[in-house]
């Protein structure tokens, strides 16, 4: 078993990341993992690796399925609201604001002038609460007109992302068609079983941090644009 998560987080898992993406990702993952052969495997439950590639070559052949990869593509701009589209530019508003009070000799928290990333509107709905209180807490430093405004904003947003929280999704997930829901189910299943794979990894190579690093979800979470290309791991030799 690749995971005993229930089946509304791993559709709601599944939902947020694509399909060609995640197939690719679990091709170079499961490449490196071959290459680290029984030592890795030990690490796992027995026959793990091979169920998550079984997992990987289900969810290849469904991504075939038009009604369903047309499906995925609606829930992506369904999840492309408009509060997470705002959120993310007050955050960027939010940073250039505490770096522009830091090069002036103020002291600011090195958490507003950072900016993870967010996977989902939960993830980013937690960012936003924690950089409030933080501009918050500095409001002082802040130099410029605007920055209680700002604040104001800031609670507009996290109200907004919090009611479309994860009741919302599970209740909209909930209303997909039976064979849509399977769908987002295998991608979750599978996006789990990578991650497991990689902590495996990682622990294999916790003195090694380049062989450690190898161990990542880059390809899957890649963004649009030019991107460095991720090496392909090469096969064990005979």
């Amino acid at each position: 078993m690749i995971t005993e998560m229930n089946r509304n987080d791993l559709i709601a898992m599944g939902a947020r990341v694509r399909a060609d993406y995640l197939v690719e990702q679990a091709g170079y993952t499961l490449g490196i993992a071959a290459l680290d052969g029984k030592p890795l495997d030990d690490l796992l439950p027995d026959g793990y690796v091979a169920e998550v590639r079984t997992a990987a070559d289900t969810l290849a052949a469904a991504r075939q399925d038009r009604a369903l990869t047309a499906a995925e593509s609606k829930e992506a701009t369904q999840g492309s609201q408009k509060a997470v589209a705002e959120a993310k530019v007050w955050r960027r508003k939010v940073a250039r604001r505490a770096s522009r009070a830091r090069r002036m000799g103020r002291p600011v928290p090195d958490a507003l002038l950072e900016l993870p990333y967010a996977r989902s509107s939960a993830a980013l709905g937690g960012q936003v609460v924690e950089m409030l209180k933080l501009l918050e807490a500095n409001l002082p430093a802040m130099s410029g007109a605007g920055t209680d405004a700002l604040l104001q904003e800031g609670k507009a947003l996290s109200a907004a992302l919090q009611a479309a929280g994860a009741t919302h999704e599970v209740k909209r997930y909930g209303e997909l068609p039976d064979a849509v829901q399977a769908f987002y189910e295998q991608k979750g299943r599978l996006y789990i079983g990578l991650k497991v794979i990689n902590d495996a990894g990682r622990e294999l190579h916790a003195e090694n941090g380049g062989s450690s690093d190898r161990y990542n979800l880059s390809i899957l979470h890649r963004r649009t644009g030019p991107r460095k290309s991720q090496p392909e791991p090469q096969p064990t030799p005979a």
